[in-house]
């Protein structure tokens, strides 16, 4: 998923990203823009990555997944599954 932010919800409850399978690189941004700065971040299998407060409204996404072996320890035969967990406040 390219970059993107979150800032159709009202909620600025900590995001939680558990990664599983095929590693990726998750670039983390600003609040501003897609440009810089940003971090990239590289996540294994098991991972979580979490944002909240004012890092909430950054701009974030999946660069790119770097293709593994099958990973049969956790169901998976290939690829990456990403479970994101949020409060959208939204009724």
């Amino acid at each position: 998923m390219g970059m993107h932010a979150d800032k159709d919800e009202r909620s600025r409850a900590p995001v939680v990203s558990l990664s599983l399978g095929s590693a990726c690189v998750f670039r983390f941004g600003n609040a501003e823009s897609r440009g810089r700065p940003w971090h990239d971040v590289a996540l294994e299998s098991g991972d979580l990555f979490v944002f909240g407060g004012e890092a909430r409204l950054a701009f974030h996404g999946v660069m790119k997944t770097v293709p593994a072996a099958e990973r049969p320890d956790i169901g998976l035969p290939a690829g990456r599954l990403n479970i994101t967990l949020r409060e959208s406040g939204l009724t």
